[in-house]
C-alpha cells in the first residue's frame, strides 16, 4: 500500500460508522477472518459494490511478511500497525494452537497498546488466547471454542472460560469461538453501529436465515468434558451431540468407541446414573427446550431437528422430563409459537 492509498484508507476510517483493524495470527482460520469481513463489506455499501463507505477495514502487520493460515493460504498485511485509537475495534484472528511460536510478540504488544488507549478488542477463534496471553482478560468472561476448553484452562487457570455461548461481550472485550459464529457477532456489531436495515441487507446477501443471539449454544451440549473421566464415555457423548437430529443406537455408539453395548450401559450408569439412551434423549430434549424459548421455529420443526418422529412424540417426552408441554414452555418464555 503506497502513501496515497494509506492516506485514503485513513480518511475512510474517519468517515465510516464502523471501523475495524484486523490482526492475523500465525495459522489463523480463514472462516473466522472471511466470515467477519464478508459481513462488513456487505454492510459498508449498497448492492454488492464493496466500497468502504459505511464500514472501514484494514489488515495490519509487517508488510514484508505474509501470514500463513491454517489451510496454507497466505495473506499479506495491507499496511503497518496504525494508531489503534483510529478504530472502533481491533480484531485478532487466531487459529491453530502450535507449541512452536504460538504467539506473535508484535501482536501481543499492539493489543496492549490498544487496551491502554481504551479501544474495544475482539478475539476470534483462538484470538481469545492472544487477549489472555496479553493479560487483558483478567476478571472478564472469555468465550472459548468447546474443542479448546482444556487448552485454555491449562494455560490460563485463573480466567473464566465459557463454552455454552457463541460470543460474549464483557465491557470492552469481545470473544467469539470462531467458525460460523463470527457472522453472528459481526451482524450484532453492524446492528449496533449501522442499524437493523444493514443487518437485513447482510443476511439477504449472505443467505443467512437469522442472526443467532450471543447465548445460542455452541454445537456441543456438554459444557465440561473434563468431568467425564472415561474416554469412551466422553467420545460417546461427543457422538451424541454430533447426531442430535438422528438418534444413534446403543450398538452404534458402543461400536464407535470399541466396547460392547452391555459395557456401554454400565459406563453410563456409573457416570450419570442413567442409560445411554435416556441420557441421549434428555440431551435432545434440552436442546429442543432452548430452541423453544429462544427462537420462533415451529414445534414440529424443533421436534424433527431434535430427532423425534413428530411433534406429539416430542411433546410427550418433553412433558415427562420438564413437567410442562412445549407449548406451555414457549408461552412462559414469551416466544412466538406455531405448530
Amino acid at each position: 500500500m503506497d502513501v496515497f492509498d494509506s492516506l485514503e484508507s485513513r480518511n475512510a476510517a474517519a468517515k465510516a460508522n464502523l471501523s475495524v483493524g484486523f490482526l492475523l495470527a500465525p495459522h489463523f482460520t480463514l472462516i473466522a477472518f472471511a466470515g467477519f469481513l464478508a459481513v462488513l463489506r456487505h454492510a459498508g455499501d449498497i448492492g454488492d459494490k464493496s466500497r468502504q463507505v459505511r464500514c472501514h477495514w484494514t489488515v495490519m502487520g509487517r508488510e514484508d511478511r505474509e501470514v500463513v493460515s491454517s489451510a496454507g493460504v497466505k495473506i499479506a498485511p495491507w499496511e503497518p500497525y496504525r494508531d489503534p485509537s483510529q478504530f472502533d475495534y481491533i480484531v485478532v484472528v487466531g487459529g491453530l494452537l502450535r507449541d512452536d511460536n504460538r504467539y506473535d510478540p508484535e501482536i501481543i504488544s499492539y493489543l496492549r497498546l490498544a487496551a491502554d488507549k481504551g479501544v474495544n478488542l475482539v478475539g476470534l477463534c483462538t484470538g481469545s488466547f492472544y487477549l489472555a496471553k496479553a493479560g487483558l482478560m483478567q476478571g472478564r468472561k472469555c468465550c472459548v471454542h468447546w474443542y479448546h476448553f482444556q487448552d485454555f484452562i491449562q494455560e490460563f487457570p485463573d480466567l473464566i472460560p465459557v463454552t455454552d455461548e457463541i460470543f460474549i461481550t464483557d465491557r470492552d472485550r469481545i470473544t467469539c469461538p470462531g467458525g460460523t459464529s463470527v457472522t453472528d457477532l459481526a451482524l450484532h456489531l453492524v446492528g449496533q453501529h449501522l442499524g437493523k436495515e444493514r443487518v437485513l441487507k447482510c443476511q439477504r446477501h449472505l443467505l443467512l436465515d437469522w442472526g443467532r443471539p450471543h447465548n445460542h449454544p455452541q454445537t456441543p451440549l456438554t459444557n465440561d468434558y473434563s468431568a467425564i473421566s472415561d474416554p469412551r464415555v466422553r467420545k460417546a457423548v461427543f457422538l451424541m451431540e454430533q447426531s442430535i437430529g438422528s438418534e444413534l443406537s446403543v450398538e452404534e455408539l458402543s461400536d464407535s468407541v470399541n466396547t460392547s453395548a452391555r459395557q456401554m450401559e454400565r459406563l453410563f450408569q456409573d457416570h450419570f446414573g442413567k442409560s445411554p439412551l435416556t441420557y441421549y434423549r434428555e440431551m435432545r430434549l434440552k436442546h429442543g427446550r432452548w430452541l423453544l424459548t429462544n427462537t420462533d421455529r415451529t414445534i414440529t420443526d424443533i421436534a424433527y431437528e431434535c430427532g423425534f418422529a413428530d411433534a406429539s412424540h416430542f411433546s410427550r417426552w418433553f412433558k415427562n422430563l420438564f413437567g410442562v408441554s412445549p407449548a406451555a414452555e414457549r408461552k412462559k418464555a414469551g416466544t412466538a409459537s406455531g405448530e
